[in-house]
């Protein structure tokens, strides 16, 4: 029998982030773990728990949901905000808020990422400082319409602009590769080795053989293969090329497989795997490619799934400590916030913490409502909020 999560909510007072504006405000999150916020008289109000609206249970709850609280609160809403993606449900819900009131003079989609370092931002009431925002999670649409999800955020009073990323990633069958994490590391293999994949020393790989030359024709001709900069699908990637997950049955499945096989060390495999960071197009790009060949020589060497994922979780925390450290250099901001599911996983922001305090950085890591996608409408209604009070988008 279907038992609906728990709601909850939260109230923050935008009085203590120094702005103030006479907008109403709706904002509908993106699609999984879904929520929404609303802004009323300098008040936000967070309400979270509603699942995943592909659920026509989820759904149905989540739509009652906004619309109690609109009548509630005697919304009149000036700007209806949601996720970038037009594909979601709650996109679409946020189309047809807009048509249902007049009040409604614009409807505002918000980058993903922005989402989240926003709502971190206006959570921690730290919207006067400059911030470095880091979202790391699995995928959410760019403004570029490739999926990003490991961004470098430069943050001023909430308006964002992005300056670093993971370099992409093809994801080959797209959707499906979240569910299949080996087609991410064949797309990586390819990438990196060409035609030469099969001669390498992984064992899988052969009994994959037909399926990856399906993938290398994907690849080659670009059909449905997105381009990621994905840190979700970096994770996934590399506990596929070790044999840990080649298929998952629930989010970040093959992530959470890689941090155990890493705390069984205990933080006593110290070294990492090398990379490097690039200026391209005025944006600083963190490059694996040196990182995977390592992976598979520590592969040919037979060393343990334990190293090797110890080993990641180091390099993945020093390539974020070492674009900080760039971003720093060029825009002397010494405040970091943390966003995106990535960071629930403890080896990484415990060691990312330490390196950059380390570094003099002064480090800000939201609760885990925030710190996830449920917070995400509290992101895009403070941007719609500041928006519309400075009227522009």
């Amino acid at each position: 029998m279907w038992k609906p999560s728990r709601t909850k909510s939260i109230k923050f007072d935008l009085d203590e982030l120094k702005i103030r504006g006479q907008k109403d405000i709706v904002a509908l999150g993106a699609e999984l773990k879904a929520n929404f916020c609303i802004i009323k008289k300098n008040k936000a109000y967070l309400y979270y728990g509603f699942g995943d609206l592909k659920d026509p249970r989820c759904w149905e709850r989540f739509r009652a949901a906004v619309l109690q609280k609109i009548k509630r609160f005697k919304i009149k809403p000036a700007v209806i905000s949601c996720d970038l993606n037009p594909q979601f449900l709650s996109s679409q819900f946020a189309q047809e808020l807009k048509l249902r009131f007049k009040s409604a003079k614009r409807l505002l989609p918000v980058q993903h990422h922005y989402a989240h370092i926003a709502g971190a931002q206006a959570a921690l009431a730290l919207s006067r400082k400059k911030i470095i925002g880091v979202a790391c999670d699995g995928t959410g649409l760019g403004d570029n319409k490739n999926v990003w999800g490991c961004e470098f955020l430069l943050c001023d009073h909430f308006r964002i602009r992005r300056i670093g990323h993971l370099n992409y990633i093809p994801l080959p069958g797209a959707d499906m590769a979240v569910r299949q994490p080996w087609r991410v590391a064949i797309a990586l293999l390819y990438k990196l080795y060409g035609k030469e994949i099969f001669t390498l020393p992984i064992e899988w790989l052969k009994k994959k053989k037909a399926k990856t030359k399906v993938l290398i024709k994907m690849i080659d001709k670009g059909i449905n293969t997105p381009l990621a900069s994905s840190a979700g699908r970096l994770f996934d990637a590399v506990a596929a090329l070790t044999g840990l997950c080649h298929d998952v049955k629930y989010e970040a499945e093959a992530a959470i497989a890689l941090e155990r096989k890493a705390g069984k060390l205990r933080g006593r495999e110290k070294s990492s795997y090398p990379f490097s960071i690039r200026e391209e197009n005025g944006l600083l790009i963190a490059r694996t490619d040196m990182m995977i060949k390592a992976i598979v020589e520590d592969i040919r060497c037979g060393n343990r799934v334990e190293v090797v994922a110890a080993r990641f979780h180091n390099t993945f925390s020093r390539i974020i400590i070492k674009m900080c450290g760039k971003i720093k250099d060029k825009f002397n901001i010494r405040d970091v916030v943390l966003g995106g599911g990535v960071f629930f996983n403890k080896i990484i922001t415990d060691s990312l913490m330490r390196g950059l305090e380390r570094s003099g950085f002064f480090v800000h890591k939201p609760k885990d409502c925030i710190l996830s996608d449920e917070g995400l409408s509290l992101g895009q209604a403070v941007i719609a909020y500041v928006s519309g009070r400075t009227g522009k988008n």
